[in-house]
């Protein structure tokens, strides 16, 4: 089985003319910053002081989401290295070019990359919540191999009164969100939806009521069946497939079983319409956040806008060349601009990556594209040697782990790829791409048993409504591998 190399780019990634209202800092715009944190990698075009300012409330979050999921006796998370990246625009203009429409930010971790938040830069209380959100997200990601989708949103929902920060001093969790209280009284997904929920939850409002009555369920066993959560969790961390481990701790609320999660829907309901129930839990943070600043040159300021070009509205094929054609003004031949200038008509994409690997040794990412634009057996030496040494410039990056795990497998050399995949998925247990990638080369090594844990992993993380031919996909992988196991 050929796995698919990613093209994801390996470090900071971004456009001047895309957007008519925006100016880049080499034609007189807003300068832009780059302040490095233990656990964040902040680039803003925010003001100094708004940047400190945002860079020590990433902090204090993650502290809090920390410290909120460690009051709830989770298993202990594998630490993840590197940071997360965070793009910030100063502004909601510059913030809506790129962002999905409706979005008030959003989180990029499913790919293989670094993950990375994208919001704009003003951090009201709700960018504040949807922060909790996401962060409590990237912890559950080291704790749980399997997590079914209402379990991890349930749990995210119910860090986002973290959002109510006072900016200093410590941090509380406890309050019921306003919002999602209200929609789990009007509109509840039955507990036989959400044990079934994959994703597929339709329009805008089918997904904010299964959030929503995720959370609900959550919070009952939170507080009115702690044991039963804590029991969930410890199978969850075990690996357990989320039905039977459900089954083996809520046994009288089986989907199996005539009535039983109808039952549980009764108590929820009447859960809903209680005095909901609050347990404060006070958690401290760091009254102060240490970080280094750097300006960010021009060129990475288009490239962080042209890495992002994709996730916002539908832009003019004649935008985006005009994009890269100044980003290539401020820098000839930037990796990210020449990738870009590659996908149009009549550009040789391995002429650009040498002429991008010869002006960028030490970046990453022109080995990377490199990699990606050699293409049949007779370069396959050539292109392994691009991937080895784009994966010795960015060790940590999982998509740089993939495609070197990706070449040797195509090489036909699986069991060289194989620790190399394994390390991949664990850097990025949030991305279905190196779970399958990794599956694959299981699987190929006769090791099936192992293979559809992982492959059943990349389902629960595929991203709410992805495509049905990506769940397809993997579907049918995983079944290939069961009918490998049953030979």
């Amino acid at each position: 089985m050929r796995l698919t190399a990613l093209a994801v780019l390996l470090a900071p990634l971004a456009g001047c003319a895309g957007a008519s209202a925006f100016r880049c800092p080499a034609n007189g715009g807003p300068a832009w910053r780059e302040l490095a944190t233990d656990h964040f990698v902040l680039r803003t075009d925010l003001p100094s002081a708004r940047a400190a300012s945002l860079a020590g409330r990433l902090e204090r979050m993650r502290a809090a989401v920390e410290g909120a999921l460690g009051g709830l006796e989770l298993p202990d998370a594998v630490e993840l290295p590197g940071r997360i990246e965070v793009i910030a625009f100063a502004s909601r203009a510059g913030f809506e070019p790129f962002a999905p429409d409706g979005a008030n930010g959003y989180y990029l971790r499913y790919a293989g990359g670094p993950p990375r938040i994208v919001l704009s830069g003003e951090i009201q209380a709700w960018q504040r919540a949807l922060l909790a959100h996401e962060l409590t997200h990237h912890f559950l990601a080291g704790r749980f191999p399997r997590q079914p989708r209402w379990f991890a949103e349930g749990l995210a929902v119910y860090m986002e009164s973290l959002g109510d920060d006072p900016a200093q001093g410590a941090l509380v969790v406890g309050d019921p969100p306003r919002e999602r209280l209200e929609r789990a009284r009007q509109a509840r997904r039955t507990v036989r939806e959400l044990l079934a929920w994959d994703g597929r939850a339709g329009d805008r409002e089918g997904s904010l009521e299964y959030y929503a009555s995720s959370w609900l369920l959550v919070h009952w066993l939170v507080h009115s069946r702690p044991d039963a959560f804590a029991g969930l969790q410890r199978r969850f961390a075990e690996a357990e497939a989320p039905d039977a481990a459900w089954r083996a701790v809520l046994p009288e609320y089986d989907p199996g079983r005539p009535g039983g999660p109808e039952r549980l829907d009764a108590l929820l309901a009447q859960h809903a319409r209680s005095r909901i129930e609050v347990v404060h839990r006070t958690v401290e943070v760091p009254p102060s956040v240490g970080y280094f600043e750097n300006a960010l040159p021009p060129a990475e300021v288009h490239a962080i806008r042209l890495a992002l070009w994709s996730h916002g509205p539908e832009k003019p094929a004649a935008a985006l060349r005009a994009e890269i054609d100044e980003a290539l003004s401020e820098a000839p031949a930037h990796p990210v601009a020449l990738q870009l200038l590659a996908t149009f008509e009549g550009e040789d994409p391995v002429r650009l990556a040498r002429a991008s690997t010869a002006a960028h040794p030490e970046d990453a990412r022109a080995w990377t594209f490199l990699g990606l634009a050699l293409e049949g057996g007779k370069v396959a030496a050539e292109r392994e040697a691009a991937y080895r040494r784009a994966l010795e410039l960015a060790p940590e990056n999982p998509a740089a782990l993939h495609n070197l795990a990706t070449e040797l497998d195509a090489q036909g050399r699986p069991g060289e790829a194989l620790p190399i995949a394994r390390r991949a998925a664990r850097l990025a247990p949030w991305s279905p791409p190196l779970l399958a990638g990794y599956a694959a080369i299981l699987s190929e090594l006769g090791r099936c048993a192992e293979a559809i844990p992982v492959l059943a992993r990349a389902l629960d993380v595929l991203p709410e409504q992805s495509p049905e031919a990506s769940r397809r996909d993997l579907e049918t992988k995983r079944d290939a591998y069961t009918a490998q196991c049953a030979r």
